[in-house]
């Protein structure tokens, strides 16, 4: 028995033994003091062997556990630093003063550049990202920060390029250091901004090309109004002016043929599904700020249909601000996006419960400046719907406003 009490009994069965095998006649006066003593010799010995073996195991135990968490830490770290070198984010570590300590393969290419043989560790980080090596300056009383930010950075031959950084900072024994992982953004802020010129490209045409459309009516409606002040006058018809205004309205007309050419078609098939569930997250990005409740009735069984990706968001889009400029003094505002497909068609309803519309028959006419709503934004989205043969209309209700896109379902 390892514990205290039956060491102490064990002790006692062996004063007990040892009383009755010794050679000394028994008596209350020597034996008690006698047996006492032997018990407590044995009972000493025995509580000693306890607690030597006792504190080895405990220290077997200790060595194997820290044996265990060196193993796992060194596991641990290979596996980290296999995944840092073969990661294809750009990941640097740095000291309190800026100097790059680590950095892994993919960062040692970014900023190489043409000259691979140059070394990161070492340079200090502001000869590579001049902000965050700012940043890590005003940051050295201290505080901790855990943030990412958009910087420029600059190869070893100078060139510059865009990139986002991702960095904290922590404590260690050595002192302050700071990681940050780092990826260049150049082609994709390039392709973006390309997406958005070539987007307001085809917008401009589009409005161009209604806009010609408007001009070809006017055209038409002067050359009745001429032809009824020929009929009236005869005499008019070969006057200098009536010449110069056949001349002009000529001119006008095939300027507005010539304008209506230009107008591009992106029609491709897109997935209205997918298309929808992005919407969705705008809708409440832009509605959610305001307080403004967004009603989503929306099925996910909608066919493909033509239409052009950025053009439809541009619409929708235009919609929500509307809805949204107009829900500003509205209590309990709410937008409602419901769809459904009809024949041939997918109709996605976009309507609110505020104060509507005053003149629904001069909304979609150009260049309204009574209000920020009825301006040239539904004109042209109006445009944009038909360059891939989809409608914007309105539907008149007693509260609230209430547009319908409507786009052309793909065939099988």
């Amino acid at each position: 028995m390892s514990s205290r009490v039956g060491i102490l009994l064990a002790a006692s069965v062996c004063t007990a033994v040892s009383e009755a095998t010794d050679a000394y006649v028994w008596n209350v006066r020597e034996g008690i003091a006698r047996d006492l003593v032997t018990l407590i010799a044995f009972a000493a010995v025995g509580l000693y062997v306890r607690e030597f073996v006792t504190k080895q195991e405990t220290e077997r135990l200790h060595v194997q556990a820290l044996s265990d968490e060196n193993a796992a830490r060194i596991e641990a770290e290979e596996q980290l630093t296999l995944l840092i070198g073969n990661s294809a984010l750009s990941i640097l570590t740095m000291s309190d003063d800026g100097s790059v300590l680590q950095a892994n393969i993919a960062a040692q290419r970014m900023f190489s550049g043409k000259d691979e043989d140059t070394q990161i560790v070492g340079l200090k980080i502001d000869t590579l990202l001049p902000s965050l090596g700012r940043v890590m300056a005003r940051s050295a009383e201290g505080r901790n920060m855990r943030t990412m930010m958009q910087a420029q950075g600059v190869r070893f031959d100078g060139e510059p390029f865009l990139s986002e950084v991702w960095f904290s900072n922590y404590s260690t024994s050595l002192g302050r250091r700071t990681a940050a992982m780092v990826v260049d953004i150049s082609e994709e802020f390039r392709n973006r901004e390309e997406s958005v010129t070539e987007q307001l490209l085809n917008n401009s045409r589009l409005a161009v090309g209604a806009m010609a459309h408007e001009m070809r009516n006017v055209v038409g409606a002067i050359q009745l109004v001429m032809q009824s002040l020929a009929s009236d006058s005869p005499v008019f018809v070969q006057s200098t002016n009536m010449v110069a205004m056949r001349e002009l309205v000529s001119t006008l007309e095939t300027m507005a043929s010539s304008q209506l050419s230009y107008v591009k078609r992106n029609a491709a098939q897109i997935s209205l599904n997918q298309f929808l569930s992005e919407l969705y997250v705008v809708a409440r990005a832009i509605l959610s700020e305001y307080d403004i409740e967004l009603l989503w009735d929306v099925p996910q069984n909608h066919p493909s249909v033509w239409a052009d990706t950025e053009g439809l968001m541009q619409v929708f889009l235009n919609l929500l601000r509307n809805s949204r400029s107009a829900l500003l003094h509205t209590t309990n505002a709410r937008v409602r996006i419901q769809s459904r497909v009809v024949e041939d068609r997918v109709e996605i309803t976009c309507s609110d419960n505020g104060p509507g519309v005053a003149d629904p028959a001069k909304l979609f006419r150009p260049f309204q400046s009574s209000r920020p709503v009825t301006g040239l934004g539904l004109y042209l989205s109006r445009a944009i719907l038909n360059s891939f043969r989809g409608e914007l209309r309105f539907v008149p209700k007693e509260e609230g406003a209430e547009f319908v896109v409507e786009l052309e379902v793909v065939q099988a």
